[in-house]
């Protein structure tokens, strides 16, 4: 989408395909490009080799590559991913030199606060994640902005519970993105068409536009049905470990996990949340997915990646999606021999 006529493509590169559709994307922006610059912004990209290998692709055909981010790691890494993100980011510093600022989510809840307003107003194209605070970033970054933005992007970039509790109009965002399809591999384009058309929304509801506010407020129908499934399905959940706690939502009704994860830790003895969903990436690619977070009240102590093994890759074609030591994503193969065990493990708990 544009973005203040900026080109945005909101993606996360973990392939050589995704690579090549960032790479196409930017040279077809190069292409109607009329300004004399020749920056493009990456923002809050998770750091992975796919990624690197973009940012090293774009850099040999001569763009200046700009990459902001609060993804990196704080101290030292303590299992193999995390060496893997130090190791991405060291190469990233040596690619971009100062034009590479990485930092951390304690210091950067938000990644619109690695930007000033319309700093990149005059960039050939936008690389960002593709949740909320990709686009708050890509917002700003591109010089559309109100007052109150940093606040809520990093409402919505926390907890589900918290996300819902920004400014009215941030509200809106959070509960579209609340019932956002899943993926579905029966029906790949759903999702993102779905997405494509909320942020678009959003975008012009920030801009002032009343049509579009009318629309989004009528995602809040939607999203407080959501909200009553989530009740029901969280007096389904089961202890299956220690402070582990799992819930079934295979082919349920679409529900709010925000509403579900605020439920389930009324008990103060829950560490983590365990969903077991039939829609979801990995579930596209191996029939069912779990995925799992941690109460907000132990994520300083509970570090999920201790689940898997030190050597796995974040990659959803074996399984395993993990960024950040709260959430971790795996496929029923992952979670048998893997997770599970490790959960069920006397003083194996992370």
């Amino acid at each position: 989408m544009k973005i203040n006529n900026v080109p945005v493509l909101f993606i996360k590169a973990f392939s050589a395909a995704d690579i090549n559709t960032i790479m196409k994307f930017v040279r077809q922006a190069a292409t109607f490009y009329t300004g004399t610059g020749n920056r493009i912004l990456f923002i809050d990209t998770p750091i992975t080799p796919a990624t690197v290998e973009a940012v090293e692709n774009l850099k040999s055909e001569n763009f200046q590559v700009v990459f902001r981010d609060h993804h990196g790691i704080e101290g030292n890494p303590s299992n193999n991913r995390e060496k893997r993100v130090v190791e991405a980011t060291a190469k990233l510093h040596q690619l971009l030199g100062a034009d590479c600022h990485i930092t951390v989510r304690r210091l950067h809840p938000a990644c619109s606060t690695l930007v000033s307003t319309g700093e990149f107003a005059d960039a050939v194209a936008i690389i960002a994640d593709p949740d909320a605070d990709g686009l708050t970033a890509a917002m700003k970054a591109a010089g559309v902005s109100y007052p109150g933005l940093d606040d809520d992007a990093a409402k919505l970039d926390g907890e589900p519970q918290s996300q819902v509790t920004g400014t009215p109009l941030s509200q809106l965002l959070a509960k579209g993105m609340a019932v956002l399809p899943s993926y579905d591999s029966s029906k790949p384009k759903e999702r993102e068409v779905t997405q494509q058309k909320l942020f678009t929304d959003w975008l012009k509801a920030a801009c002032g536009n009343e049509s579009a506010m009318k629309r989004l407020e009528k995602c809040t129908v939607v999203y407080d049905a959501a909200t009553k499934v989530s009740q029901t399905l969280a007096h389904t959940a089961v202890n299956i470990a220690p402070g582990v706690v799992l819930v079934d939502v295979v082919d349920k009704p679409l529900f709010d996990p925000g509403t579900l994860n605020a439920l389930i830790e009324q008990d103060p003895q829950c560490r983590i949340i365990v969903l077991k969903k039939s829609l979801g990436p990995i579930a596209a690619l191996h029939g069912i997915q779990y995925s799992l977070s941690v109460a907000k009240a132990y994520q300083d102590s509970v570090n999920l990646q201790e689940l898997i093994p030190a050597h796995a890759k974040s990659n959803p074609e074996i399984g395993i999606i993990s960024n950040v030591s709260f959430l971790l994503h795996t496929s029923e193969d992952v979670w048998k021999t893997e997770v599970l065990p490790r959960l069920k493990s006397p003083g194996n708990t992370p």
